[in-house]
């Protein structure tokens, strides 16, 4: 419609879009290789089990609460300050022995017995027909279930294995390197590039200035040479002048002497 002025937003330069990419992939690389770092290699209280603010982070492995909880889940536990407020079908995070390797297990309370001076829990996988051959002493439990991420489990087990760790931490930081590095000899050229370019406009702008000046020294010796050669003009017609004017002066008596000689002449002829 006529009166109506549309306006496009200016595009961003495909660069920043690529750094602006980068950045968080990045970003995104540091933290995750942070937080696979720290589950792996960091132990906080609890037994040695990772925490986060007091959240547990644990990838479960085996089908055994399914389905519950599913093997390549990542179940949050919340650390158990007081066992006497665990009750009766709460799902418990805890040290035990299988297979002679002493490993976390995540498994609901079946039974809780008084030890006197400790509870002792009796445990039970959701996916098993009978209870778990130990029993669980009230401090091996380092936390309580809260709630379970599907799938995450798996893809921090793969982080934390030397392929993934690669894959996913090292590559795009190398990338990010490069892209950078790239990044700061282009700018390091330009800006060369721009010195250079500064530098030619000062040394075109001094010599243009000297040019200008040999013009204007040019002109004025032109001029006062044309000055110079105008005055000589005119004395040199000024002198003309008065060597004309003496030869007429000089001219004019010699007419006048030989006009009276004839005129005497003439007289004489008629006596």
């Amino acid at each position: 419609m006529k009166g109506e002025a549309t306006t496009q937003k200016p595009k961003k330069p495909a660069s920043k879009v690529i750094s602006t990419i980068v950045n968080i992939v990045l970003i995104v690389a540091i933290v995750i290789a942070a937080i696979c770092t720290w589950i792996s290699f960091v132990t906080q209280s609890g037994h040695g089990a990772p925490s986060i603010f007091g959240l547990r982070l644990l990838s479960i492995q085996t089908e055994s609460m399914s389905p519950t909880i599913k093997a390549g889940d990542m179940v949050i536990d919340t650390a158990v300050k007081e066992p006497s407020k665990l009750r009766k079908g709460d799902i418990i995070t805890y040290w035990t022995v299988i297979d002679g390797e002493r490993v976390l297990n995540t498994h609901r309370i079946v039974n809780i017995y008084n030890g006197g001076d400790y509870l002792i829990f009796e445990t039970q996988g959701d996916n098993n027909s009978t209870v778990d051959p130990l029993t669980v002493h009230e401090s091996e439990v380092i936390g309580k279930y809260q709630f379970r991420i599907p799938g995450l489990g798996k893809v921090f087990d793969y982080l934390q294995s030397p392929t993934g760790f690669l894959l996913i931490v090292v590559v795009p930081v190398f990338i990010f390197f490069i892209f950078h590095l790239v990044q700061f000899f282009r700018v390091l050229f330009e800006y060369q590039n721009v010195k250079n370019r500064i530098k030619y406009e000062q040394e075109r702008g001094r010599t243009e200035d000297l040019i200008e000046a040999q013009k204007a020294e040019q002109d004025r010796k032109d001029a006062e040479r044309a000055a110079l050669e105008a005055e000589l003009r005119e004395k040199l017609r000024a002198e003309l002048l008065a060597s004309m004017a003496q030869e007429k002066e000089a001219e004019t008596p010699a007419t006048s002497a030989t006009d009276i000689s004839d005129k005497t002449e003439e007289n004489n002829t008629q006596e």
